[in-house]
């Protein structure tokens, strides 16, 4: 095991344990920016723990990016107070980042 792939199962667990975290403070509601501002930085933690994870099927590091940008869209989608075409303007840089890391991973 080389320093990337130690840090990357780092930021792996690092990520569970914030969601988990999440989990034990605020109720489970995909509405609600408190919950999803918990959820969406373990996400994140862990899809870029799966990515730095040497020897890992692309299929995984695929997955938690997709699941990272999905659940940074509803956390974008449950903002109070925004009108819906800034959340759809929000969305397409997600969308496009998760596409071209999609491609870069899966090579």
């Amino acid at each position: 095991m080389n320093k990337l792939t130690i840090t990357g199962i780092s930021f792996t667990v690092i990520g569970i344990l914030v969601i988990i975290w999440g989990i034990t403070l605020q109720p489970i509601n995909l509405a609600s920016p408190d919950f999803m501002s918990f959820a969406t930085g373990g996400m994140i933690l862990l899809a870029t723990g799966l990515c730095m994870i040497s020897n890992l099927p692309s299929i995984l590091s695929v997955a938690g990016i997709w699941m990272a940008a999905l659940t940074t869209i509803v956390y974008i989608y449950s903002l109070p107070d925004t009108d819906l075409i800034i959340k759809v303007i929000g969305f397409v840089p997600i969308i496009a980042l998760a596409v071209w890391l999609s491609i870069t991973f899966w090579k």
